[in-house]
This record gives C-alpha cells, sequence and structure tokens, in this order.
C-alpha cells in the first residue's frame, strides 16, 4: 500500500490552496444557523453532501431522530426539532482490510450561531470577505474552517492514491450550538465509530485532549407584585436581582478558587461564569407597570473533568441558601434554582494514549514544532464522542476569534497547515 509522505501531501495541498479558500468561502455561504427549537443546516449539509459524493465517498443522510431508541438516552435533550432535511450526513472511505489496522472518524457540527447582521463591520455574516489572512464570515471558525481542513485532506489522500487499511469516516452533524447534542450523538447510536475520533473545534492550533463541561439554569426571585401607594413598600425583584449579579462574581472567584487541572493553567482558562439572560416576566402573561412579581437570571457555569451533575449542584445549592439567608436585600423574596437544557459534559482522554502520540507526531512532521497540549477552554460534544461512542478523542482546530459574536473570524494559512496535518496522521494511522 502506497503511504503518501509529507513532501508529496504539501505539493498537492500547494497547489490547493485556491481551491480550498474557494470551497471554505462556499460552505460559509450556506446559512446554517441553529434557532432552537430548530436549525437551518440543511444548505450547508447538501453542500457536504455533495462534496462527499463527488470524492467517490460513501454518504448516508439521517434524522436524530430516526436513530432507534435515542430519545429515551440519558444523553438526549428533549424539545428540539428535526424537519426533513436537518440531517447528519456522514461520508465513509472504506479501508482495505477487515481485521488489521486503524479507523479514524474527523467530525464536526453544521450548524453556527445565529447573528444579528447590522452588528458586523468587516462583512455581512454569509458573505465572507479575506483580509490580512483572516477569512471574516459567521461559522468561519466555529467550525467551517476546521471542517474544510479535514474534508481537503481525504480528499488529497484520494489523489495522491492512498488506500486506507480500515475505514476513513468524514462527519458533519446537526444542532450542536445551544447545548445541542443530539446530532452527535445520533451519530454514536448509529455506529459511525472508529479507533480515533478528531474533532475541529477551534483550539487556537493546540492539542486537547480534554475540554470543560457546562452547567445551564435559571435563577428566581419570587416577591410580591403590584404599585407601591402611600406608606406601601414593594420590595423590587428587580433590585434583588442586581444583588444576586453581585454574589455571581463572589461564586466565580470561589470556583476558581476551589477547582483546578493540570491542563488548564494559561491565563484565560479558568471556569467562567457568564450571565446571558435576564427577564421578569412570566411566559403568556400581560407585563403590568409595576413591581414584577419576579425576575430570573440565566446563567452558565463552565467546569473541569472529573465533576458531575451532582457534585456541582450541591455546591452550587449551598452557596445560594448561604447568600439567602445572611443578605438582608434577599431577605424578602423565595429563592428557586432550575436546570435548563442539559448539563454539557466535560471529557478528558487519557495524554498517554496511543492516539495522543500519533497526533503529535503528524503534527510535529508538518510544523517542525512541539504543539502546545492543553484542555479545550470551551464544552462541546467530547464526551459524547467518548462516553456513548467509547473513542479515544482529541480536539485540535484553528486559530480564530469572535466566536458567536460579529466579524468572527478564522486564520486561513492555520486551515491549510490542518489540512497537511490531518493528512499525514490519516495516511499513517490509517496505514
Amino acid at each position: 500500500m502506497k503511504v503518501p509522505d509529507l513532501p508529496a501531501i504539501r505539493k498537492a495541498m500547494g497547489e490547493h490552496r485556491s481551491e480550498i479558500l474557494a470551497w471554505l468561502q462556499a460552505f460559509v455561504r450556506c446559512q446554517s444557523e441553529n434557532r432552537p427549537p430548530t436549525g437551518m443546516e440543511i444548505l450547508a449539509q447538501d453542500f457536504l453532501e455533495s462534496a462527499c459524493n463527488g470524492e467517490g465517498l460513501e454518504t448516508k443522510g439521517f434524522l436524530p431522530t430516526e436513530v432507534f431508541g435515542i430519545q429515551k438516552h440519558s444523553y438526549w435533550l428533549r424539545g428540539r426539532e428535526y424537519p426533513r432535511g436537518r440531517r447528519n450526513i456522514v461520508a465513509r472511505w472504506p479501508g482495505s482490510s477487515k481485521t488489521t489496522g486503524r479507523s479514524i472518524l474527523f467530525s464536526g457540527h453544521a450548524d453556527v450561531a445565529p447573528c444579528n447582521p447590522e452588528d458586523w463591520t468587516v462583512c455581512p455574516p454569509f458573505e465572507p470577505r479575506l483580509l490580512n489572512g483572516r477569512l471574516y464570515g459567521r461559522g468561519t471558525a466555529d467550525m467551517k474552517g476546521g471542517m474544510t481542513a479535514a474534508f481537503w485532506a481525504l480528499k488529497i489522500l484520494k489523489e495522491l492514491g492512498f488506500t486506507p487499511s480500515r475505514d476513513i469516516l468524514f462527519e458533519s452533524v446537526v444542532d450542536e450550538e445551544y447545548a445541542g447534542g443530539n446530532g452527535t450523538l445520533a451519530g454514536r447510536l448509529a455506529g459511525f465509530n472508529a479507533d480515533l475520533a478528531i474533532l475541529t473545534e477551534p483550539t487556537r492550533m493546540q492539542v486537547c485532549p480534554c475540554c470543560l463541561g457546562a452547567f445551564l439554569g435559571e435563577i428566581t426571585l419570587r416577591g410580591k407584585a403590584g404599585m407601591p401607594y402611600m406608606e406601601s413598600e414593594i420590595p423590587n425583584t428587580i433590585v434583588g436581582a442586581a444583588r444576586l449579579v453581585e454574589h455571581f462574581q463572589e461564586w466565580q472567584t470561589l470556583w476558581r478558587a476551589e477547582n483546578s487541572h493540570p491542563l488548564f493553567q494559561e491565563p484565560g482558562k479558568q471556569p467562567n461564569l457568564v450571565l446571558w439572560g435576564i427577564r421578569s416576566t412570566v411566559p403568556g402573561e400581560f407585563e403590568q407597570m409595576g413591581v414584577p412579581l419576579l425576575t430570573t437570571i440565566s446563567w452558565i457555569v463552565w467546569c473541569y473533568p472529573g465533576m458531575t451533575e451532582a457534585q456541582f449542584a450541591l455546591r452550587f445549592k449551598r452557596f445560594w441558601e448561604e447568600r439567602l439567608s445572611s443578605d438582608p436585600v434577599l431577605a424578602p423574596f423565595s429563592l428557586d434554582i432550575r436546570p435548563t437544557y442539559h448539563f454539557v459534559r466535560p471529557w478528558e482522554t487519557p495524554a498517554d494514549h496511543p492516539s495522543m502520540k500519533g497526533l503529535l507526531e503528524a503534527y510535529r512532521a508538518v510544523t517542525a514544532q512541539d504543539p502546545v497540549v492543553a484542555g479545550a477552554p470551551f464544552s462541546c460534544d467530547l464526551g459524547v464522542y467518548g462516553d456513548p461512542g467509547n473513542m479515544p478523542c482529541l480536539i485540535l482546530g484553528p486559530h480564530g476569534n469572535n466566536l458567536h459574536a460579529p466579524d468572527e473570524w478564522v486564520s486561513l494559512e492555520d486551515v491549510y497547515t490542518l489540512t497537511e496535518i490531518f493528512a499525514v496522521l490519516a495516511a499513517r494511522w490509517c496505514a
């Protein structure tokens, strides 16, 4: 079997640079926003399916809800909708052997975070623009840049005449954003697993064997509604919520002090807290002009690998019970904590796993540098690959910025470098 060497891969990659850019731009133009409970991934998935068919890969499309028994699985997130077209796409490059060699899965999600076009300054979100080596557009970094590198790595290996000993899989799932995971779960339960999974989320070229987990919930203060009259005063839940925000900052300080992990030591990799919504209305009720009955804050708290949902819930509840009993501003109110979405589990693949060696060697071969091995400072579906999928799973993706924000961008040079790394890795792993 012919195993392409690095000079051959690099030469082929160089010949395709302009095509790779054009392909990524076309991919970004496929609007694929996730807007729960549904999403608009169909154009992106059609684009990928056509591209994979064009390379002679075996493709299969299926809705998450078509996988037998999936809605009874503990990882399933209820309340999402999967109309026709909102389907996973899996492409298979069959291996030549059923008994020897190793298989690999390159995986990513087609859905992107929603956006408000008027907030963008460099370009409209789905009209990508190349500027100073950065390709701007929604989804360029999260995560169509990394997926482009994986697809083109396979395309180049096919052009060079490589024949893998075991299957090479390329997968694009739906519904990852907004703490989704159902698309990734569908891929695992449908049996599209391998001896190694590479997730191409944007890690800024760091090799990440682990990622953060995320707890999502709401905290509600409930008091008495009405309009203050004469001497009567009504404690305002909005004022109480302002005090909650102060205590949330205290929580973040304590949470960081109580938790540590050796792969999350860099600045900016502490477990963060995000308050992402506040409201003082009850769904379906008319909003009175007066003191609101309740005020609710939506929050996300991240955690390191090893933390369970039960451990967090106990600590979080105790923190708020202590604040409620000791803070006079909160005394007039009752407080309720409720989880929302579901727990996005952290995950860690052992650093001494053979898959780590294979990826590190491919990285060094292409870049002539030792990669930074660290934890990914975001939550993602890594645990779904590792647990229901029972696979060693690693994350490697490009530099980028403004994820889930206006003017998102990806480093185009990183996309080219990743194409070479993934091609070298697949050729050696599946030789």
